[in-house]
């Protein structure tokens, strides 16, 4: 990494780290039957002088804010049980801080182009010593991607197999898997990658054919009933009364039983049951009930990744707050759009079939299917902050990076709170 990045990273995090003023963001790591086994942080300062060009520096990617981020707002909400993955600059290698974080969940990853002198050894086995995991980070077995010199102290190697030549991965993954080193596959885009790999052993993968989940493609989704989606529709549709709504609902006996199961539980604490959905309105207000409708619906998908519900809830709820003030349409509608940009994963149809077979209003279906209007602006922020992509986001017209941020940590623990009501 050249000095003058590193004096610049510098300067740049140390501004950063007195407000905390960090872009977060998550991107899964699946192992082979597409369970998130960890998350990998995505992060950079939100300096002006940085401008909107997506990534910094390798060497600006610094642990230092990221750290104190995490602390404010709590690692479990931010991942959960998964590890979490965190990319270590060559300064922070060769000068080794205290992370305050349990060692056994974190895996710390050296960028491609740190390269194994005597400073960055010693860092690593210092941190080694503590109980950290190392991944070499992007690595293949072409200049610049990755020291090789560093494989003795790597836990972990992520391949990058779009770099790594085909015809030579199979002895790449046999040296790896001769020095007891955990494989993941990075930067799959596609099903046919995504098998090879998980032949030649590849234990964890990465990309975004895994984050946008056609595996199941063709699988159609069984017992998905015309009622349940009109219930789904209903959540946009400002003019549905009380009475509407739970005639609505009772056409599904299956969704009337989870959702008093739901609203009588310790999350609610009311003091006397709900015995009814008209009850359930009174209590918890129209907009609610239709969320939480829309919630236990998607729920019911079981042979679907346990990880797909919770970036559907993250979508959802942010953008509902993504919403721009004065906007004419109603939050429900965002909400909804990003409820049901996973519908295609989840019927197991392409996403114009499956939007087509809910009665939605324009502005839903357009921001779906083409990411028009200010509902499609919200719905391409998300799906670019959720990659961090952050010049995407402000291409969609967010140019306030920190509420975006802001946005997406309280759909993050928002989505971990609601999944505790999916549970039978």
């Amino acid at each position: 990494m050249r000095r003058d990045e590193n004096k610049k990273a510098a300067a740049a995090f140390a501004a950063a780290s007195a407000t905390h003023d960090v872009l977060i963001a998550r991107q899964p790591i699946f192992d082979a039957r597409s369970k998130v086994t960890a998350h990998e942080l995505l992060y950079r300062p939100t300096l002006e002088d940085e401008g909107a060009g997506g990534e910094l520096p390798g060497s600006a990617a610094t642990a230092r804010v990221i750290l104190a981020a995490i602390s404010d707002f709590g690692l479990r909400r931010l991942v959960g049980d998964a590890d979490v993955h965190l990319n270590l600059p060559a300064e922070l290698i060769r000068m080794p801080i205290d992370i305050p974080l349990p060692p056994e969940r974190v895996v710390l990853e050296v960028l491609e182009d740190v390269q194994a002198d005597r400073d960055v050894i010693v860092g690593l086995e210092a941190y080694k010593a503590r109980g950290f995991r190392i991944a070499l980070d992007d690595f293949a077995a072409v200049p610049g991607q990755g020291d090789p010199r560093l494989l003795p102290l790597a836990d972990i190697v992520k391949v990058d197999i779009l770099l790594q030549p085909a015809d030579s991965l199979p002895a790449l993954i046999d040296d790896l898997r001769a020095r007891k080193i955990d494989l993941i596959a990075e930067k799959v885009e596609s099903g046919e990658q995504f098998e090879r790999c998980r032949r030649l052993g590849f234990t964890g993968f990465q990309g975004f054919f895994l984050q946008r989940p056609e595996t199941f493609k063709g699988h159609r989704a069984e017992g998905f009933k015309p009622a349940t989606l009109q219930v789904l529709a209903a959540l946009q549709i400002s003019d549905y009364s009380a009475e509407d709504i739970e005639k609505l609902v009772s056409r599904d006996v299956a969704l009337v039983t989870r959702l008093l199961r739901s609203l009588n539980s310790a999350y609610y604490g009311f003091s006397s049951p709900v015995s009814s959905v008209r009850h359930g309105i009174n209590l918890v207000g129209r907009d609610n009930l239709l969320k939480l409708c829309a919630i236990l619906t998607l729920a019911a998908f079981r042979d679907r990744p346990s990880w797909l519900l919770g970036n559907t809830l993250v979508r959802a709820r942010m953008c509902e707050l993504l919403r721009p003030a004065g906007d004419d349409q109603e939050g429900g509608a965002f909400f909804m759009a990003g409820m049901l940009s996973h519908l295609d994963a989840l019927l197991g149809v392409p996403l114009p079939e499956a939007v087509g077979s809910i009665d939605l209003v324009p502005s839903v279906s357009d921001a779906l299917l083409a990411r028009k209007g200010s509902i499609g602006r919200a719905l391409s922020a998300v799906e670019g902050y959720e990659k961090g992509r952050w010049d995407a986001v402000m291409a969609a017209g967010f140019d306030d990076l920190t509420a975006v941020r802001a946005a997406y940590l309280e759909a993050v623990g928002w989505s971990e709170e609601t999944l505790n009501l999916t549970i039978d």
